[in-house]
């Protein structure tokens, strides 16, 4: 396989602009009593700048030829180079004491969302992240209920995360340069009180059962598992549609069914 079928297959784009990358590091704002993890390091623009200004930096690169060539230029004892898919990664095995992990990267397109949603489950100890997302990504992360980009990944990201944009970057940063454009946003945990894990099943069910069958009313996307009963007994109009329903409006929902005994799968 040739560097450039494997850069396609990869989605590697290697941020080259240095005010960008300055821009990001400000963003950032490391401290030395910190424990980084970088998730795709790539050929090391933004790990060499991280590099010494925190406790400890855990770079995870999938690609072996970057590992290496990474691993190579970044020997340093607060530096770790990990070679690893991040979406198999075991986050909690670089937690020590009640340091929490600070969490950025520039995400391969083909899979943020299936990382942002694997990282969720790691909520409790992460303090933050910033991340180098598709524009398009990033305004459905941030879309407001209503919105036509509010869907499922708002939803159950924006129960956990305030997420927010902060700067475009162009096309013009990277090389490759991709044929999107680029958006950094920043996300931090939202204070969530602990609730059963049957609500959180719930939650999640229902929420994939509404955006599933967007264009219909709740009254029949959700009516296999939902009566106009349990809608009125949470005050949410039935007549409304997957996109019209806050983040607190599903969770009243789910802990419906969970009161009622009612199986959402």
């Amino acid at each position: 396989m040739t560097a450039s079928t494997r850069r396609k297959r990869l989605g590697q784009h290697f941020l080259t602009d240095p005010q960008v990358i300055e821009k990001i590091v400000r963003l950032i704002n490391p401290n030395s009593d910190e424990i980084m993890v970088e998730i795709g390091p790539g050929r090391g623009a933004l790990t060499e700048r991280l590099a010494g200004r925190t406790a400890e930096l855990h770079a995870i690169e999938l690609d072996r030829q970057l590992f290496k060539e990474i691993q190579r230029t970044n020997a340093s004892d607060s530096v770790h180079i990990h070679h690893g898919d991040a979406l198999k990664f075991d986050y909690r095995s670089l937690i020590s004491g009640s340091r929490k992990l600070r969490i950025v990267g520039n995400l391969p397109y083909s899979i943020s969302s299936q990382l942002i949603m694997r990282l969720l489950k790691f909520t409790d100890r992460i303090e933050d992240m910033v991340f180098m997302l598709q524009r398009e990504m990033a305004i459905r992360l941030t879309a407001l209920c209503g919105d036509h980009h509010y869907g499922r990944l708002t939803v159950c990201v924006t129960r956990s995360m305030h997420v927010e944009k902060v700067f475009d970057v162009p096309p013009s940063a990277f090389s490759p340069p991709p044929e999107v454009q680029s958006t950094m946003i920043y996300m931090r945990p939202n204070v969530v009180a602990e609730t059963d894990s049957r609500i959180e099943n719930a939650f999640a069910n229902l929420v994939r059962l509404a955006f599933s069958n967007r264009r219909k009313t709740l009254r029949n996307s959700l009516g296999i598992v939902l009566g106009e009963c349990n809608f009125a007994e949470c005050d949410v109009d039935s007549g409304l549609r997957a996109q019209n329903l806050t983040v607190d409006q599903y969770l009243r929902l789910a802990e419906c069914a969970v009161s009622n005994n009612i199986e959402v799968r």
